[in-house]
């Protein structure tokens, strides 16, 4: 390829002449290549060489094209970037291939469209880049005399140079929907203003910004677009509008109220001296740092002592003002003028200028313009201020308005580089018809450092400290940005020699250097008239830049040898994946989670456990034990082995009941999984561990999104030697209502093949029938039936009536006779004192010899004492929890039971101190799930008033704070006790407590009591929980409900009189699996379709959600589950491999860091970039706090009686009516609820919903308005 130079283009009106290029017939101006004029190299790789890339690539010799097209049948000069061409960067050859065609819309009287995808100006050809800025402006300028139309169309991304100039010059501005578009990239506003604290960027960058939208929002585009394929339209219809080609409205081909001679009146070279020899050639002086001296002389010290008579004038004549860019009018030698400099120091913002100070350039151009004198430019900044506040209101716009303003400026303007040039900030006041430079200043697309943090690589810290200062000094060489070198370039016409020694204090003699260079330049300009002036400044910048022009021939030939460009292959994706859902669960938590570490919402005081190994491991797979028995002989067998052993045995309820009673069940099964080995070594002699069941069950699928099958196969793997124990809520199974009998047969015998040994089988009203299914399936598949009594009452109290020492007695005897291995003493609320042992294990004995296994919470603190005691009298089996996870709702501490029966004759002969590691542990998986605590401090005998279940009492407390009810707690414990009563003192324990807590907390949330309910119950809609129990889908008590509350509830609903299963038709697996199948695909167990019939919309929702986030979010250690992601903070998952999820022998590990958290999105988004085991990964996340709040729908007006309130806070889960249709009264409209408490909406009257004000979804208020119910008209 050969190169022109400067002096290459014809620099007239007349487009020089350009082959047709014969693939693209409709193309302009395609032999028109960049080239490499400045030998540009750094780190070991040239310009030459990646414009080979770049053309190897797209097939273009630079990066714009230039073609002739038609919108709405207007041939229109179409123009645009090719980002495949390094980035689509500005440089000379896209500068005049741009300039070309403007003029060719001039001279062939054709609209102009300039598509923008450009990066900015291109640093490798350094300071003649920033002039394609002003060459293609003064082209633009031209076109706009002419009033020929010109439309800028920004693309993504719209940057730097190309941004503040012709893309924010069009007489219309359209972009595309999402594309990024400033002058400062956000890199350079990080680094300039926030000094790389990427976290308080991030927090205070403006929502959308720099988007399409944000420009358009604050005034700085016309137009946008959703999508690039109706841009033609939109064209065709301005055009149609703007270009009309009616004989009346023709366009000259001459300037408007011009002398057409004056266009070539003058040579720019003409009178242009500084290519003569005018004294010694200026000498090399190669320091950029050197015009940041603190002793240096600025703008001020020029202004003060060239200029007399100055008058500074302020304020952009808008809205603001600027600290940088000063100026006013003044004298110079006499003559008036406008002056303007930009000046330096922390007092003027270091030399950066707002949008503010380059309008106050505007108006004293403008202001000098109209007074016909001339202007004078003091150049010095780092370039234009890059902030949030410099983009909104429009640093690109106001740079660009002032290069088409100097471009048609018809007084002289005489320009002067007095230290830095930096980049479009410094062009915006500086192109004048004379350019002069001091010798020691420099001139640069962009600042060396700037540069080199783009461009430099570097190993570390340590090796960018050493590095980066010789990289900054070789780009400012490469780039040619000092005053000697531009002039040899033709870049600016004279140098201003400095001397050592020359300062602020000693200036005089560059002072009058500087006046007679001004003096001097003036009296050359005054001698052209104002459309001379216009012209000389044309042809001064239209000629800067250097490209090259390939023959035909050469354009053949360079076309033929090009070869497809090689891309790097990648590296296979980590199994987190590149569009990993995990990663999009962990931006989610990140943003969103109500506990954010990143938001500083995470607790204090969190640990974060290592997983626990053996230190001495035992081999335990033959130790006879428990297990061992139940395995090898049987369940009888087991239960025999029991009554023989001397020591009481343990069951320990830390994986179980004792997190579920503290911790609303919330612990996940990476935590019980990486203590697991250890439990299986120190708890060896235990008779079991129960650790499944209950609401650990639903919870699983509800709020921990993991699969329960999945948790009891795992801990399986890691502890085969202990028996597993479960609870069962015998016909509700792990329910809270009663379900066809095949359901509960179905589900015990998968339990049992997943993993369960011990079975604890209870009904919530210790009904015999109710439990005897569950019992048989459990024989049947020879595991151990331990069936309960639940207990609760005081059979000491002379005042029991209900549940009295003979009503235990006789619930023994069923037992016995209803085939129990084992029975159970469930006393879910600790009920049972010390002094009631003897007695009640007397009353048991006398009916039956079943191994007694005694369950109890400690929420009186008084529970320890009973377990002693009722190991002394004979109780084989008792439940404790470790120390860190015991006593108050949870059960008695295991390792002071331990302590206790040190020496003693049934002492389980478990060493207290050997669960001191374990103990440690789950102290610290605790601090992890402080969120879900129960709120009880310490012990309280008002347990023995209110009787709330250890168990449901961490569930309620998070019930209440779901509600808004935590500064009621004490009110919601007497109406506990109240609501119990009103019911008739009935058995609680899962689900007949879920009933008591459901309508306790209704009442209390909508200031309702326990008497309202007596004497109006028929106006209030109740729990749906609530109705279920009086209708007997859970059963009845043994003494009933009282039958007013009963008809209060029920409604005319009659109940049912034999038991809920009976009633029931079995469940169809078979059509169940092919509903799962065809909605979630072919891999449904037979675990999915059990747990679908047991909690359709729970495991409905735990496949969204597994189908949206996967199941590698299991595998995430807890901290970062519920609270997210720390900067820079990494975390290691271990993951099984994909083609086994529950393989734990090949678990890989991957470290995972955040690095960044976006700004806010125009569409309320963030974006994090997360490193994955050194692989960037980006991912999007909806940031929720930026929505306008929570609720969203407006109050219903009490006193209208057509209006339907929501009864409660929390979320509508169904709607059953559609708009317009008919409803009769109590007909149900609605379900909402809140946590595990639902309540059915019905109709006020007859009528038709003539309004449905929200959708399924939604949260709502109590009072929010639901529905609108037209009445029925009669």
């Amino acid at each position: 390829m050969s190169s022109k130079g400067t002096d290459s283009v014809v620099a007239d009106s007349t487009t020089p002449q350009q082959s047709p290029n014969e693939d693209r017939p409709n193309e302009l101006f395609h032999n028109i290549g960049s080239v490499d004029f400045l030998g540009f190299s750094f780190n070991g790789k040239g310009y030459d060489a990646q414009l080979k890339e770049a053309v190897a690539a797209t097939g273009k010799f630079c990066a714009v094209t230039c073609e002739i097209r038609s919108f709405a049948g207007i041939k229109t000069v179409y123009m645009f970037h090719d980002f495949g061409f390094m980035g689509g960067s500005l440089g000379s050859a896209e500068g005049e291939k741009l300039a070309r065609g403007f003029e060719f819309g001039v001279e062939n009287n054709m609209p102009v469209v300039v598509v923008c995808r450009s990066g900015g100006a291109r640093m490798q050809e350094g300071t003649s880049s920033l002039m394609q800025m002003a060459k293609v402006s003064v082209a633009v300028e031209a076109l706009k005399r002419r009033r020929i139309p010109f439309v800028s169309v920004c693309m993504d991304p719209t940057y730097g140079g190309v941004s503040a100039s012709y893309a924010m010059q069009g007489d219309v501005k359209i972009a595309m929907a999402g594309a990024r578009i400033g002058f400062a990239g956000p890199s350079v506003i990080l680094n300039t203003v926030y000094n790389m604290n990427q976290t308080r960027y991030d927090a205070e960058c403006p929502r959308g910004f720099q988007t399409a939208e944000y420009l358009k929002e604050h005034g700085q585009l016309d137009i946008v677009l959703p999508d690039e394929s109706e841009l033609p339209d939109c064209l065709g219809k301005i055009l149609q509008v703007l270009w009309r080609s009616r004989a009346d409205m023709e366009r000259s081909t001459e300037y408007p109220n011009e002398n057409p001679d004056a266009m070539k009146a003058v040579d720019a070279d003409s009178d242009d001296e500084s290519k003569k020899a005018d004294g010694p050639k200026p000498s090399p002086f190669e320091d950029y740092t050197a015009t940041r001296a603190a002793d240096r002389y600025g703008g001020s010290h020029v202004i003060g002592r060239v200029f007399t008579n100055y008058v500074q004038l302020v304020g952009d004549g808008r809205i603001g003002s600027d600290k940088t860019l000063q100026g006013g009018i003044a004298l110079m030698n006499g003559q008036p003028c406008v002056v303007m400099a930009t000046m330096r120091g922390p007092e003027h913002n270091w030399g950066m200028a707002s949008p503010h100070g380059y309008r106050l350039a505007l108006r004293l151009m403008d202001f000098a313009e109209h007074f016909e004198i001339p202007v004078f430019t003091i150049v010095d900044t780092v370039g234009a201020y890059p902030s949030f506040d410099s983009e909104q209101v429009g640093q690109s716009e106001a740079i660009a308005t002032n290069l088409l303003k100097m471009a048609s400026l018809k007084v002289p303007i005489v320009t002067l580089v007095l230290g830095e040039g930096g980049s479009g900030g410094a062009l915006a006041i500086a192109m004048g018809n004379k350019i002069g430079m001091m010798s020691r200043a420099y001139y640069a697309v962009i600042s060396p450092e700037g540069a080199a943090s783009i461009l430099g690589r570097y190993k570390d810290d340590a090796h960018k400290a050493q590095q980066f200062p010789e990289d900054c000094r070789t780009l400012a060489n490469m780039q040619k940005i000092y005053a000697h070198q531009l002039l040899d370039l033709g870049l600016i016409d004279a140098v201003l020699q400095e001397q050592d020694g020359e300062n602020a204090a000693n200036s005089a003699r560059v002072m009058a250097e500087i006046q007679s260079f001004f003096v001097k330049s003036l009296a050359k300009l005054t001698k052209l008239s104002p459309d001379q002036l216009v012209q000389h400044r044309y042809k001064k910048f239209r000629r800067m830049g250097k490209f090259t022009e390939l023959t035909e021939d050469a354009v053949k030939q360079a076309k033929s040898s090009i070869k497809p460009a090689s891309r790097p292959s990648r590296a296979p994706a980590s199994s987190m994946g590149p569009q990993s859902k995990t990663l999009k669960y962990l931006a989610d938590r990140t943003i969103n989670s109500p506990w954010s570490a990143y938001l500083g919402k995470e607790p204090a005081g969190i640990l974060q456990p290592a997983p626990l190994k053996p230190v001495n491991p035992v081999d335990v797979s033959t130790r006879v034990n428990a297990k061992y028995v139940l395995d090898h002989e049987g369940p009888e067998a087991l239960s025999e082995w029991l009554k023989k052993q001397p020591q009481v045995l343990i069951t320990d309820t830390t994986m179980r009941d004792a997190h579920q009673s503290l911790l609303a069940t919330r612990v996940r099964t990476v935590d019980l999984l990486a203590c697991a080995e250890e439990t299986s070594q120190v708890m060896k002699d235990a008779f079991s561990l129960e650790m499944w069941g209950g609401a650990t069950y639903d919870v699983c699928y509800r709020f921990l999104n993991e699969d329960p099958w999945e948790r009891l196969r795992l801990l399986r793997k890691k502890i085969p030697n202990i028996c597993f124990q479960m609870l069962i809520r015998g016909a509700n199974a792990v329910g809270y209502k009663s379900y066809p009998d095949n359901v509960v047969v179905e589900f015990i015998e998968l339990a049992a093949k997943n993993g369960i040994d011990v079975f604890r089988i209870f009904d919530c009203f210790n009904l015999m029938d109710q439990m005897k299914l569950c019992i048989d399936s459990v024989r049947k598949v020879k595991k151990v039936a331990e069936v309960c009594i639940c207990f609760t009452g005081d059979f000491l109290s002379p005042d029991e009536k209900i549940y009295t020492l003979d009503y235990f007695k006789n619930l023994a005897k069923e037992i016995h006779n209803a085939g129990a291995h084992i029975l159970g003493v469930k006393d879910m609320a600790g009920l049972m004192k010390p002094q009631m042992a003897e007695p009640f294990m007397k009353a048991i004995r006398e009916v039956t010899d079943l191994p007694v296994h005694f369950h109890t919470h400690n929420t009186s603190s008084a529970s320890l004492a009973t377990q002693i005691k009722m190991a002394e009298f004979g109780c084989n089996i008792i439940d404790c929890a470790l120390a860190s996870m015991g006593d108050t709702t949870s059960q008695p501490s295991l390792n002071a039971f331990l302590a206790s029966l040190e020496g003693h004759p049934r002492d389980p002969k478990i060493p207290y101190l050997s669960l001191e590691r374990l103990d440690q542990y789950w102290a610290q998986v605790r601090t992890m799930y402080s969120p879900f605590e129960s709120g009880l401090k310490s012990g309280s005998a008002r347990v023995f008033e209110h009787q709330i279940p250890g168990g449901q009492y961490s569930n309620l407390y998070a019930q209440c704070a779901d509600l808004g009810l935590l500064s009621r707690w004490d009110e919601v414990l007497d109406m506990y006790r109240d609501v119990n009563r009103l019911f008739g003192d009935i058995v609680k324990v899962t689900p007949s407590s879920k009933c008591v807590g459901d309508l306790a907390l209704f009442l209390l949330r909508n200031n309702l009591t326990c008497e309202d309910v007596r004497t109006r119950g028929e106006t209030i809609e109740f729990p749906e929980s609530v109705v279920e129990l009086f209708h007997g889908d859970l059963g009845f008590p043994h003494h009933g409900f009282p039958q007013d509350i009963s008809a209060k509830v029920l409604k005319g609903r009659k109940p049912l009189t034999s038991r809920p299963g009976d009633s029931l038709p079995p469940a169809d697996f078979v059509a169940e699996r092919a509903t799962l199948q065809q909605k979630w695909g072919p891999a449904i167990t037979a675990e999915d379709v059990i747990s679908s019939i047991l909690y359709p919309k729970v495991f409905d929702d735990y496949m969204k959600w597994r189908n949206q986030f996967g199941w590698k979010c299991g595998w995430v250690d807890t901290r970062s589950f519920f609270y997210g992601l720390r900067i820079d903070v990494p975390i290691v998952v271990a993951l099984p491999p994909d083609s086994n999820h529950e393989d734990l022998t090949r678990l890989e590990p991957h470290t995972v860091v955040l690095k960044r958290i976006g700004p806010l999105t125009s569409d309320g988004e963030r974006v994090l970039e997360i490193l994955v085991d050194k692989d960037r990964r980006k991912t999007r996340v909806k940031d929720k706090a930026v929505e306008a709040g929570a609720v969203k729908v407006r109050k219903a007006d009490q006193s209208n009686p057509l209006h339907v309130a929501s009864p409660l806070p929390g979320v509508v889960e169904a709607i059953y009516v559609s708009l317009n249709g008919e409803v009769k009264k109590k007909d149900p409209i609605m379900r909402v609820s809140a946590m595990k408490m639902e309540v059915q909406v019905t109709a006020p009257h007859d009528g038709k919903v003539s309004e449905l004000t929200v959708k399924v979804g939604d949260r709502v208020d109590v009072g929010s308005l639901l529905a609108v119910v037209d009445k029925k008209r009669s």
